[in-house]
């Protein structure tokens, strides 16, 4: 079996097909059948049942692939650190990032790694807090900068802690929720939330909610916090998040915390897989990714 076995096996796998496998392979469909049909012949083994077009993997097709998506993704991370080396420091890295670590560590990682390494290409790509750690682990990115609940899934990913901050509320100068202590999820769901997403620590504050708290808690979802900050400041919304995502506007009294019994720590981390760790660049990344978020963060509502 070599390589290039491996990688058709995933494809049909997940394409469902050998059309759509072989388009994306970039080979035409009989080339495909027939090195398949040579690779089954070889094992004696059937890896695909034919009907109609389609390909339904069997028991041995969906091991090799599941053993597959591994191996391919080693390959890949294998050839990136080569040309890397090659290049010396003009690789690239693709870096993934959630509506809250897009304003912190991100902009000040960026300018030190432009200190550090002037010839060494970023990407970095905006998901949804799950979406961050998905794409690392799916291989599209090198590293994600994520929050530890969304990581929480993926125990086989290096995880390096960056910060710690808590989560907090904060509504508008004169909201009457800034009237009451310790607020109950109860008195908070009164009125319209404003947040990039419904995280399961909070799902645990709330409990069971009837249909009109469900609408209050997502009134507005975004990933964007200078959107979810506006929200706060000229709405009836009561804004969620990281606290350092609203210092600025606390500070200067246009946002007030909520004082309620919620209590939920933001522990942001960089996260990257075992195959991606053994590069220096990443490693390098890493520290600097520590010092970045030590340092003070571009204003949230930018």
């Amino acid at each position: 079996m070599e390589l290039r076995h491996l990688e058709q096996i995933f494809e049909v796998c997940r394409a469902g097909g050998f059309s759509g496998a072989a388009r994306k392979l970039r080979i035409s469909q009989p080339t495909l059948s027939k090195s398949i049909a040579r690779l089954e012949a070889q094992l004696s083994l059937k890896l695909f049942e034919r009907s109609n077009g389609a390909a339904r993997p069997t028991a041995y097709g969906a091991f090799v692939a599941q053993r597959a998506e591994a191996l391919l993704q080693g390959v890949a991370a294998l050839t990136r650190d080569l040309e890397q080396m090659a290049r010396g420091e003009e690789g690239r890295v693709r870096i993934a990032v959630g509506p809250a670590t897009r304003l912190k560590p991100l902009p000040e990682l960026l300018r030190l790694v432009a200190e550090r390494f002037p010839r060494l290409h970023l990407e970095t790509t905006l998901e949804s807090g799950q979406g961050v750690i998905r794409a690392l682990n799916e291989g599209s990115v090198d590293i994600a900068l994520g929050y530890s609940e969304h990581a929480a899934r993926y125990g086989d990913l290096i995880r390096k802690k960056l910060f710690e901050d808590t989560i907090i509320f904060v509504a508008r100068r004169g909201h009457p929720v800034l009237d009451l202590r310790d607020v109950t999820p109860e008195a908070l769901l009164r009125h319209p939330i404003a947040l990039p997403s419904v995280l399961p620590g909070l799902e645990h504050w709330v409990g069971t909610i009837n249909r009109e708290q469900t609408d209050n808690l997502t009134a507005f979802v975004s990933d964007d916090y200078g959107l979810i900050t506006q929200r706060a400041l000229y709405t009836d919304a009561i804004a969620m998040g990281a606290s350092f995502l609203f210092e600025d506007e606390v500070t200067a009294g246009r946002l007030a915390r909520v004082s309620c019994t919620l209590d939920l720590t933001y522990s942001c981390w960089m996260l990257t897989t075992a195959e991606r760790w053994r590069s220096p660049i990443i490693k390098s990344l890493a520290e600097l990714a520590k010092v970045a978020a030590s340092r003070k963060p571009l204003n949230a509502a930018a």
